[in-house]
């Protein structure tokens, strides 16, 4: 018995792996038939970001450290919480646009389907536009492991892969439950433009710089802190106020986990309350 639940357990992953490469095949399908798109996003992401780190190091030479933390060192950080960034509107930026799928009754198609819901938002949107946010951010990240003289070892590239694996899951955790409000105030607001500012002001930047009530509530109420700034702190041994060292990484898996879990029952319940654009 527990055999047989073992391998349609395997057979349901399975078939999820094989509908998600699907799913990407045609997204990217899909994103190539307009080349003269490809190219605006290829051009404009990177300089967005690119620019936002120009500014970062015109303070730094105007100003010094920020916090203590070198221009090397903000560069490291600046680059990984831009790769987390990218992954996550790869994957979770649809949480953005969830009153309009409410709005238009676009969640009759998914409840009639033999998937989860939840899945099928996302997995079924990938955007895979997503991908030219990595180049600024993978740019910026070899720059400042130059800069701060970053010694690599195996322990360290486990730490990053987790940092990166439970910042994104962060955002998209924080994504869905923003959306997932829309279910609840059946409002098309876009909540990309609020999420992108609140992000760019707290994961670019060392938390430190910010006032202790302010670094309490990004640290245990949202969680934003876990993105990027102690996990880093850790990996860099920069003093963040807390004695994790690179536990800090595992910490932001676990952070990470915990908000999406808790993201998908609150997203559960808000489902329950879906009305068809119909009723």
């Amino acid at each position: 018995m527990k055999n047989a639940k073992i391998k349609c357990l395997l057979h349901t992953l399975a078939h999820y792996i094989d509908v998600t490469i699907c799913h990407i095949r045609m997204a990217f399908l899909m994103i190539v038939e307009y080349p003269s798109n490809i190219a605006g996003w290829m051009i404009s992401n990177p300089i967005q970001f690119i620019l936002g780190f120009a500014t970062i190091k015109f303070v730094v030479e105007q100003f010094g450290q920020i916090n203590g933390w070198t221009y090397g060192q903000l560069a490291f950080l600046y680059g990984l919480s831009v790769i987390s960034h990218a992954l996550s509107m790869i994957f979770f930026v649809q949480g953005w646009f969830m009153g309009f799928y409410v709005v238009e009754g676009e969640f009759d198609r998914y409840l009639t389907r033999p998937l989860g819901v939840m899945y099928q938002f996302f997995f079924t949107n990938i955007n895979i536009f997503g991908v030219t946010d990595l180049i600024p951010g993978i740019l910026v990240f070899l720059y400042g492991c130059v800069e701060s003289n970053f010694t690599w070892s195996i322990a360290k590239v486990i730490c990053i892969l987790l940092m990166l694996i439970g910042a994104t899951f962060i955002r998209g955790g924080l994504y869905l439950c923003l959306g997932t409000t829309s279910f609840f105030t059946k409002s098309t607001m876009d909540f990309g433009q609020y999420t992108q500012e609140i992000m760019d002001k707290t994961t670019l930047y060392p938390l430190s710089m910010y006032p202790e009530s302010m670094q309490f509530l990004l640290t245990y109420l949202i969680p934003i802190g876990w993105v990027s700034f102690y996990p880093i702190s850790g990996l860099l041994g920069i003093d963040s106020g807390q004695t994790y060292g690179l536990l800090a990484s595992v910490i932001t898996l676990l952070v990470g986990l915990i908000v999406l879990a808790v993201a998908g029952l609150w997203f559960n319940y808000g489902l329950n309350k879906y009305e068809s654009a119909g009723n």
